[in-house]
């Protein structure tokens, strides 16, 4: 979420006003003590400044453990030090998470917060007759203000921090949490251990910090790594789930639906697109998002080896860009100017460049480079799913069509027929009617000419019925000669002008065919007439099986016993 500009202004400006006060309000409360020492100060500051920089991450929320170095600097240098401390470290912080040009307002808002945590839980300290004395002269009081200055440090801080969050985006928010017992935890750990550097501190000088900080940084490192493996493993499952996912999807825009909703669950991305090698050898864009939604976005012509995505294109290789500096001199392809971080991922099928996948956010240095790997097993599973969808297609096709006139087979024309009278029995259509059709003397020609001739003579009358029936209604090739339309929400009366008006049209187009059974085989053109049935429910049945059978009696009792060349219609 980000602030509207107005707001923005006013923290900036709050900041110019609060922050010298507050500097100033500190050393009029408490200046450096007479412990102070500038190389001693300086130590400590660089010490925070890698503690700072080496965050504990849990449940994947990055926790500072700075608090035992600001509460050393606090009990031994007093209130000034500690808030030019805290400071620097919320600035090295922020610094660390890159923000982008938008959200910079967070650097004076986050000053803020912590200069008046600062000055609060220094005054109760103050207040309650705390003051800065030698390790030596260390008492149980001492010690219970230096406890009570933490805890106020960190409950003032939660509260100021949900207060605010609640107050500028308009969004509620709980001030118990996980993140809030956490951060309570690390507080706990940390008090201890400022204490004991505080002590130390007095008894080997600069060494306590090598003493205590050494041990603490390894921790981190550890921490940090384990934190690392930890992540990638958890990629690893959910790359493994997606991978399932997509394997039970038998559709092409499920397949990618599913895929790009996993992946925005898994990585930051303000920018995804999607490009296909299509088959003119040229990338086009299937999919694209950007800022939480799908829109449609027209690139520059992409080329093999020239910009950001023909690169990959071209080499199959991935391309990783912490921030716009590294990929600006190579844009061609017309990516929006707000992005920083980049992963473009080539997707491969068959040991060839298939496609593009390309990642992007407005934060710096926002992926890592194992995210390559999890990202190049997701697309390895994607283009697994899609040649899956294409061999589904294909098989599903092969199934459902005729091979020669490429029509739905019998097969289809009885669930068509089912699926029918299932929206008949439901009322979704008032009427059903079905169109039987047989060629007439069709054997003739395939004795007179070849069956060959015969196949020509199908594909012909496939391609004339399909351009006659159009979509309002389905035909298929129920067997031989015959043909069967199915006309949902038709009317027998109606049924039958169709019919008719199919009969005329046939009857006079010309056909044509090749003489396969001549010594020279020749071009003959022909004239053919087809006999057709007319069934419907529910005036003639309520049973899809029996209106087939209707059909079929009408065509051959009502048409082909009469002379053929005829529409006739069921009467029961």
């Amino acid at each position: 979420m980000v602030l509207d500009r107005r707001t923005q202004i006013f923290i900036w400006v709050a900041w110019f006003a609060v922050f010298p006060i507050g500097l100033w309000t500190a050393y009029k409360i408490s200046p450096p003590t007479h412990f102070y020492h500038h190389f001693d100060f300086l130590v400590t500051t660089g010490l925070s400044c890698i503690v700072a920089l080496i965050p504990i991450v849990v449940n994947q929320i990055p926790f500072s453990v700075t608090q035992w170095l600001t509460l050393f600097v606090f009990l031994k240098y007093g209130l000034f030090a500690e808030v030019i401390l805290a400071q620097i470290i919320t600035f090295i912080v922020l610094l660390r998470l890159r923000l982008p040009k938008e959200k910079r307002y967070n650097f004076p808002l986050n000053s803020i917060m912590f200069m008046i945590v600062s000055l609060v839980s220094g005054a109760i300290f103050y207040i309650f007759g705390g003051e800065h004395v030698q390790a030596g002269n260390l008492t149980i009081n001492f010690v219970v203000l230096a406890g009570l200055y933490m805890a106020s440090y960190f409950i003032i801080n939660q509260i100021l921090f949900t207060g605010a969050f609640s107050f500028l985006y308009k969004t509620r928010k709980p001030l118990i949490t996980k993140a809030f017992l956490w951060e309570g935890l690390i507080h706990l750990i940390a008090f201890p251990v400022g204490i004991t550097l505080f002590f130390l501190y007095d008894l080997v000088g600069v060494s306590s910090f090598l003493l205590v900080g050494a041990p603490i940084i390894s921790t981190q490192l550890i921490l940090l790594k384990y934190n690392t493996s930890k992540e990638i493993n958890q990629y690893l499952q959910k790359a493994v789930e997606t991978g399932h996912r997509l394997t039970e999807r038998l559709k092409f825009e499920e397949v990618l639906n599913t895929f790009i909703d996993h992946l925005l669950n898994m990585f930051p991305a303000d920018y995804l697109y999607i490009f296909d090698d299509m088959n003119d050898d040229r990338l086009q864009a299937v999919r694209c998002y950007e800022n939480g939604k799908f829109i449609t976005r027209k690139f520059s012509l992409i080329k093999k080896g020239v910009g950001i995505i023909g690169q990959v294109w071209a080499t199959g290789q991935f391309a990783f860009y912490r921030d716009k500096q590294q990929w600006k001199n190579i844009n061609t392809e017309g990516i929006p100017d707000e992005m920083e971080s980049v992963l473009v991922v080539p997707i491969i099928k068959n040991n060839a460049v298939s496609g593009v996948l390309f990642l992007g956010t407005q934060i710096k240095v926002e992926y890592q480079k194992y995210h390559l790997m999890i990202l190049d097993i997701l697309c390895s599973y994607l283009a697994v799913a899609l040649e899956n969808v294409r061999h589904y297609e294909q098989t599903k096709k092969e199934s459902e069509r005729d091979p020669l006139t490429k029509l739905y087979n019998a097969r289809v024309c009885r669930r068509k027929l089912r699926d029918g009278f299932n929206r008949l029995h439901t009322g979704k259509i008032k009427c059903i009617s079905l169109l039987m059709l047989d060629i007439d003397y069709f054997k003739s020609i395939n004795d007179q000419y070849g069956h060959q001739s015969g196949n020509e003579i199908l594909i012909q009358m496939s391609d004339l019925l399909r351009e006659i029936v159009g979509n309002r209604g389905t035909l298929t090739r129920y067997g031989g000669e015959e043909f069967i339309i199915i006309l949902p929400d038709v009317k027998k009366e109606e049924a039958i002008q169709m019919g008719e008006s199919i009969r005329q049209t046939i009857e006079n187009f010309s056909f044509y065919m090749h003489d396969n059974l001549a010594d020279e085989r020749k071009t003959i053109s022909t004239k053919i007439t087809v006999s057709i049935g007319v069934a419907s429910a529910p005036a003639d049945t309520d049973n899809a099986i029996s209106l087939i059978r209707y059909a079929d009696r009408a065509l051959y009792l009502g048409a082909k016993r009469v002379g053929r060349n005829k529409v006739a219609e069921y009467v029961g």
